[in-house]
């Protein structure tokens, strides 16, 4: 590949980047998350440009521009955090503290400043040393750069670990803030700065093979591509709300006698047979008497099997607690340590139960699986695949022709 075509390619890249930050930061939905990846996208792209015309005559025709990509990828790696945090809500806001993560660029930036405050003829002279050049290209502040994207992405893989613990206990149903494109994003970074790494300690130790396969732009273009992804996914990402303020009824509802499901009949016993032995670190500092926790676990299932709150695809744990008028953590409590489960999981059960009886009434033998799936409360055809198959170990397709097959026997 010609050097005019990678110009071409990565710059190419850069305008687009320009483009695509420019509707990130206007943007209103999950607006400081766009906001910081805007950001991110910006120097990436002013990043693209640097590496499309890293050559000697350029830098040698314009100095100042020198090192200013030594600089620039440092602060890639908080930018990525940050997005991380700010898009889950882990801390919705910027805080002051959120500045430290930048103090390994601004240590390097006064390293370099020095530098940067050359004259011209200074900085031409200190070029045309090759040798001393090249080794300060591949020395310590390079190898800052790539142990800091390996930290903060690992870091950003931790919270999104827990905001996915988080959303199961507030959401039953996942699809559109799973954010599962975010953690394809941090998986390709680690791809890519393991790339990095290689070809930094190749051309570093003077690697024959890996120096001459190797060509310092090609990741780029892999980064500029992924990041364009990114950037459209984040446009199309609804905003996310972990948490509303807690609204409590007055007065505790009056529920019907339960009328028990056979399907979740003899889970439902187990379950709360054993985990009501004890209270989980978690909650061990809550307020819930055993005797208030038994009653509302009483009341809870049997508001489930009367009232059919889980055909709600959009049903959170707050709507379900102020049906039921207890506070959000204690229902949570109550779900997580006498029932055993997380939120999504238990009222995914419940959904499970009614595609069941769907799916093998001649009533609905008209339907797809699909409706199917949307008259028992799920939103999304694979979310519905998957947690059948995890809680039956049966697709939907083989739970129908098991059950036709059963019918079929007991007939002969």
């Amino acid at each position: 590949m010609s050097t005019q075509t990678v110009q071409i390619i990565l710059v190419g890249g850069a305008v687009q980047g320009l483009v695509l930050a420019f509707l990130l930061a206007t943007r209103k939905t999950n607006q400081l998350a766009n906001r910081i990846l805007a950001t991110l996208i910006l120097l990436i792209s002013l990043q693209s440009v640097l590496v499309a015309f890293d050559t000697r005559d350029f830098f040698l025709t314009y100095p100042h521009l020198s090192k200013v990509s030594w600089l620039l990828p440092l602060l890639f790696a908080p930018l990525i955090y940050l997005f991380t945090v700010k898009l889950t809500h882990e801390r919705p806001r910027l805080r002051r503290l959120d500045a430290i993560h930048f103090t390994p660029a601004v240590l390097v930036f006064f390293n370099l400043l020095p530098y940067y405050l050359k004259s011209r003829e200074e900085k031409i002279t200190y070029l045309n040393d090759f040798e001393l050049a090249s080794k300060d290209d591949f020395g310590f502040i390079g190898q800052l750069a790539l142990a800091l994207v390996i930290f903060y992405v690992l870091l950003s893989l931790g919270v999104l670990k827990r905001y996915r613990a988080k959303i199961m206990e507030t959401f039953s149903e996942l699809e559109k803030i799973r954010l599962q494109w975010l953690r394809q994003f941090l998986f390709f970074m680690l791809v890519i700065v393991a790339v990095a790494v290689v070809s930094f300690y190749a051309k570093k130790w003077d690697v024959p093979v890996l120096t001459e396969i190797y060509r310092y732009h090609l990741h780029y273009f892999g980064v500029i591509g992924f990041i364009y992804w990114i950037g459209y996914k984040t446009l199309s990402q609804p905003r996310i709300f972990i948490s509303s303020p807690p609204v409590y009824s007055e007065t505790v509802a009056v529920l019907p006698e339960p009328v028990p499901t056979p399907v979740l009949q003899t889970h439902q016993e187990s379950t709360a047979t054993s985990g009501a032995s004890g209270l989980g670190a978690k909650y061990q500092k809550s307020a819930l008497k055993e005797e208030e926790g038994q009653l509302y676990l009483e009341q809870l299932l049997s508001f489930m099997e009367t009232e059919k709150p889980y055909l709600s695809p959009t049903l959170t744990i707050q709507e379900l607690a102020d049906k039921l008028g207890v506070s959000k953590h204690h229902l949570s409590q109550i779900i997580n340590n006498r029932l055993g489960k997380n939120f999504y999981d238990f009222i995914n059960q419940y959904r499970v139960a009614e595609a069941q009886l769907l799916l093998v009434d001649p009533k609905f033998r008209h339907f797809t699986n699909l409706a199917v799936a949307e008259e028992a409360g799920f939103n999304s055809k694979a979310t519905f695949n998957a947690v059948f198959k995890k809680q039956t170990g049966k697709t939907p397709s083989e739970y129908i022709r098991t059950h036709t097959e059963s019918r079929l026997n007991l007939a002969d």
